[in-house]
């Protein structure tokens, strides 16, 4: 019995198998198969002549969990791994999905950036399994974090009984803005975790207002004496603007509010928060380009292979386009793609998410030093006429917002104007 099961084994280790197909490579009859499969770590899945047989490095699953947009927690699937980093996800249905490694989805709510180091920082010293860089994370490591801290992830997941147990208890106190200089200050100085942990390097921490969650972006303090200081200000008013421009051309962005005290907040309404408790799922075209393209292109590229495959619709691919286009007659030199993400329903693709970070990001400084760089619009993008015209109307608009707007400084202000006359002869 041994030799067969170490037959079968072997057999089952890069795939799943159905028990014709385990018998003609192993030269053991069906019946034997049959009996053989009974005595070892496998899962049945499907039916009729759609079976196969799914080896299990563990019989012990991840249950995983979603949260509604109401707040419900509700089983989602069982997660289960394979040999050779494989992984399984069955649904309450008997359907089931499987993965080269883990599920795509997964990856989107680590720990990164700003926030994340911060979090990893409180919780590392405590938990020797986890390092302070998530991106070098194991599978083992990963579900580790998932299974013991993450409650709270970006999205609507949640893996594992304790975590949905603990998110279920979980309260948010609102937050007024009164508050923003005081959580500031514990950050740059006592560095405590606020919140889910959003990706990005900006300087950032997120809220619940009584309405909404929030993610709080900052500048520096203000100080007319400190150019760097005051181009961080600048960009924030325009991300502010960019984002209304979008929403007013009815290409649905992240809803902004400015706010000043002892320096610029500007208040971004989390997408995948609805109310206190209610949530959605979300995932970025870096994760799906890398389960279903492999391009590693930019957003065009890949919503062109995604749109290819049926996996998401003519609108979606056409916000894509209009997003990336807008962006880059505006100078955000800063559209990777962690930069744009798609909504799921359970584990499919829906629509795009508002768009965000969206802003002229190569003015951004660099170490503590401006920059000044002549931009040029590119002459061409591979998109549709029709989103290359509508990005351009909302350019046009955008560089208007700017001149105009009184919270920009002089300086950005007479170096992005100039640039944007450029831009329309030569784009326009």
């Amino acid at each position: 019995m041994q030799a067969k099961q170490t037959l079968l084994t072997q057999a089952l280790k890069y795939e799943n198998l159905s028990a014709s197909a385990l018998a003609k490579l192993t030269g053991l009859s069906q019946p034997t198969v049959s009996r053989t499969l009974q005595k070892m770590p496998v899962r049945k899945l499907g039916a009729g002549r759609n079976t196969v047989f799914a080896l299990l490095a563990s019989e012990t699953p991840i249950p995983l969990y979603q949260v509604s947009a109401n707040g419900r927690i509700l089983p989602l699937a069982e997660l289960y791994l394979q040999p050779e980093g494989r992984s399984l996800l069955i649904f309450p249905s008997g359907q089931y999905q499987t993965y080269e490694g883990l599920p795509f989805f997964i990856y989107d709510t680590l720990p990164t950036g700003f926030l994340g180091n911060i979090h990893l920082k409180s919780i590392t010293p405590k938990d020797p399994q986890l390092t302070h860089k998530s991106q070098d994370w194991s599978d083992t490591q990963i579900l580790h974090y998932l299974t013991h801290y993450g409650h709270d992830l970006a999205g609507n997941l949640i893996f594992g009984t304790a975590m949905a147990e603990a998110a279920a208890q979980s309260s948010f106190a609102s937050v007024q803005r009164s508050s923003y200089p005081e959580l500031v200050n514990n950050l740059q100085h006592s560095p405590n975790p606020l919140g889910s942990s959003i990706a990005g390097e900006q300087p950032k921490f997120t809220v619940f207002n009584g309405h909404h969650h929030l993610i709080i972006k900052y500048s520096p303090p203000f100080s007319a004496n400190n150019p760097v200081a005051v181009r961080h200000q600048d960009l924030l008013v325009c991300e502010h603007l960019a984002l209304q421009t979008l929403n007013a051309h009815n290409i649905p962005a992240t809803q902004s509010t400015l706010h000043q005290d002892d320096r610029f907040y500007l208040e971004l309404v989390r997408f995948d928060r609805i109310g206190q408790q209610g949530r959605k799922g979300i995932v970025s075209l870096k994760y799906l380009d890398a389960e279903f393209t492999g391009l590693n292109g930019d957003w065009i590229e890949i919503a062109k292979a995604l749109h290819h495959q049926t996996l998401i619709d003519d609108h979606a691919r056409f916000l894509t386009e209009v997003a990336y286009t807008f962006g880059k007659y505006i100078a955000n030199s800063d559209m990777h793609n962690g930069n744009f993400s798609f909504f799921l329903d359970e584990i499919n693709l829906t629509q795009p998410t508002p768009i965000y970070d969206m802003l002229p990001m190569a003015y951004m400084p660099v170490q503590g030093e401006l920059r000044n760089p002549d931009f040029t619009p590119p002459r061409f993008i591979n998109v549709s006429i029709q989103a290359q015209n509508l990005a351009k109307k909302m350019a046009i608009h955008f560089w208007q917002q700017v001149e105009q707007s009184p919270l920009i400084s002089p300086e950005m202000k007479n170096l992005l104007t100039q640039q944007a006359i450029r831009a329309k002869i030569q784009a326009f």
